[in-house]
């Protein structure tokens, strides 16, 4: 392809555009380049071998592929808020309804005192992945960092450092979510709804410092298989998450339970503080196999 650079001159181009931010580049081969931050501070190590192949594709979009580079390195030369060890041994995940509990955006245009902003925050967007996106709700799991009874936001810059992907903060929650879930011990308890059929039992921390993320142990594989077995839950459960502190089960499966679960779920939902979801959730083996909600025409 006549005129498109080389693999050393496409790393070199891309490290000249970072070099403005004052980080020691390193360019140990081509298509690689390592960010020194400093003595007692990782390396991160930046793979360009995907981004060189797309632009061969089209070498006129130079600039446009090697922005995002720019624009999220630009997240990690301020100093870093927090430890790349407490970032990994503390990140848990937490459940949010954002049309409750709404979040703010790096990028996002609001509107304050009658002026439009467009939000631009130091370290980037928030890290977060969201599991249902509806009309009426988008449950999300947000990363935060867990440091006694604080909740912390972590952004997408101040993980940049630490891992390679910053994707990678997920499974790293899971595990500390599930580590911690045995240290604790789980609770359970029968929770009667008048005119109910259905007996819910609440699942809870024994450490009570934990309740914010009962609702995200429904991401534990090996907690909701733990439930299944302890249970006796032959065909399965249903589960309800009305906040992030709630995390309800029943081994009744049936479409009354359905009802009666769902209805539990929307009241508990509308009146929470850390809202969550009205949704009903199954689970076979530990693993969701289906989400339901439930139309009922109320009188």
């Amino acid at each position: 392809m006549t005129g498109a650079l080389g693999p050393e001159e496409f790393t070199e181009y891309v490290a000249d555009r970072l070099r403005p931010f004052g980080i020691t580049i390193v360019v140990p081969e081509p298509l690689v380049m390592e960010l020194h931050y400093g003595a007692n501070e990782p390396v991160l190590s930046i793979p360009l071998k995907s981004t060189y192949d797309q632009y061969l594709s089209v070498p006129a979009e130079l600039d446009h592929l090697v922005a995002p580079y720019v624009v999220e390195i630009g997240w990690t030369v301020q100093p870093p808020r927090y430890k790349a060890r407490d970032i990994f041994e503390n990140t848990l995940p937490l459940m949010r309804d954002t049309t409750r509990d709404p979040i703010v955006q790096d990028g996002e245009k609001i509107v304050r005192d009658g002026k439009e902003m467009v939000m631009r925050l130091p370290k980037g967007p928030l890290l977060f992945s969201e599991l249902v996106s509806r009309e009426d709700e988008r449950l999300i799991v947000q990363y935060m960092l867990a440091r006694d009874h604080e909740l912390l936001e972590l952004h997408r810059g101040d993980v940049l450092t630490c891992f390679p992907e910053p994707s990678q903060i997920a499974e790293i929650s899971i595990q500390n979510l599930a580590r911690r879930a045995l240290q604790s011990g789980l609770t359970t308890r029968v929770y009667k709804v008048e005119n109910f059929q259905t007996e819910p039992v609440l699942i809870g921390f024994r450490d009570e410092k934990l309740a914010d993320y009962a609702a995200s142990l429904i991401n534990v594989h090996d907690v909701m298989l733990a439930l299944e077995k302890n249970l006796e839950a032959k065909e399965g459960l249903l589960a309800v998450l009305p906040s992030r502190d709630q995390l309800f089960v029943t081994t009744s499966v049936d479409e009354q339970s359905i009802c009666e679960m769902w209805l539990l779920a929307r009241h508990l939902k509308s009146e929470a503080e850390a809202p969550a979801s009205n949704l009903v959730w199954r689970f076979k083996d530990g693993d969701v196999t289906g989400i339901q909600t439930v139309n009922l025409k109320e009188q």
